[in-house]
């Protein structure tokens, strides 16, 4: 949907500054004054300064550079175009069959809400220079925006929200992060727009579990792989049945003066100090004991 948008913008004398004016052949903005975004957008079309019609870049400086040499405040008044891309979903028919309010209850693993979400239709439009402007993350076969910019040049800038899940991209169903990035790169490639389906939580329980879902991290606690857990067990039921041996001295490394030099010796303390090493490699298999290669039966 494309709307024609009048701003009225207070500024002080001798603003704005005609050179941070930057637009398209077609007459498009890819850059103004920090002070007018808000209200103009990235890409919006110009039509019109205080009333005059503007045709060209050189028509635009010329206008820029003679409101900037007024002595005084002034009002000025642009008049753009611009193309809005969001629209509430009220079809039910319209909703993608990976929604959250059609999943079964013996479906719902991780005892997300069922109810109690908005669905909206956003269309992404790709314009020079311009970039998403959004990362996501993948959870229960839901792919969530975790961050936004919302800087000048982001194509999804007001568009989405954080902890918006992205259902849909053209007539693609997303469950994960790959798809996601492969639905939008083929999308853009081929014809520079892409429409998305989002699911918006509703209510502070929604939320809620959105919220915790962000918070998570998958690499907290890493799955050790099962052929070590396997050595581990096997390892530990032999010290169980031979016992753990006997308990070692402990010994203590420190710096000892002998005339005038200092040097490193080893003496023997009852103070036992424990210590955390920086890193480490760990192979499973010095669990195992070192067999005798004297042994013919030893392969």
């Amino acid at each position: 949907m494309i709307r024609e948008m009048d701003f009225s913008i207070e500024c002080a004398a001798g603003t704005p500054n005609y050179r941070e004016f930057k637009v398209t052949e077609g007459m498009l903005f890819t850059n103004v004054p920090m002070h007018l975004t808000p209200p103009i957008e990235y890409c919006d079309h110009l039509l019109e300064i205080n009333g005059v019609t503007i045709n060209d870049r050189k028509h635009m400086r010329e206008t820029f550079r003679n409101i900037s040499h007024l002595k005084k405040e002034h009002i000025l008044k642009i008049k753009v175009r611009r193309v809005f891309s969001v629209e509430k979903i009220t079809q039910e028919k319209l909703i993608p069959s990976n929604a959250t309010t059609r999943r079964k209850p013996d479906q719902n693993y991780f005892d997300k809400p069922l109810t109690s979400y908005s669905y909206w239709r956003v269309v992404l439009i790709y314009f020079p220079r311009s970039k998403l402007g959004f990362s996501v993350k993948s959870y229960d076969n839901q792919v969530y925006v975790e961050g936004t910019d919302n800087s000048w040049g982001s194509t999804t800038r007001r568009f989405l929200y954080l902890a918006d899940a992205i259902l849909k991209v053209d007539k693609t169903e997303i469950t994960n992060n790959m798809q996601l990035h492969k639905a939008l790169r083929t999308g853009l490639q081929q014809n520079g727009i892409v429409t998305l389906i989002i699911e918006r939580c509703a209510d502070p329980v929604s939320s809620s579990f959105v919220r915790q879902v962000l918070n998570f991290s998958k690499n907290a606690e890493p799955l050790l792989p099962s052929d070590t857990l396997q050595i581990c067990k096997e390892r530990l039921e032999y010290l169980k049945t031979h016992g753990f041996g006997p308990e070692q001295t402990p010994i203590f490394v420190g710096n000892v003066k002998i005339k005038n030099k200092t040097k490193v010796s080893a003496t023997h303390t009852d103070k036992r100090e424990y210590k955390s090493p920086i890193g480490t490699f760990f192979n499973p298999s010095n669990l195992y004991t070192v067999p005798d290669w004297k042994d013919p039966n030893v392969k």
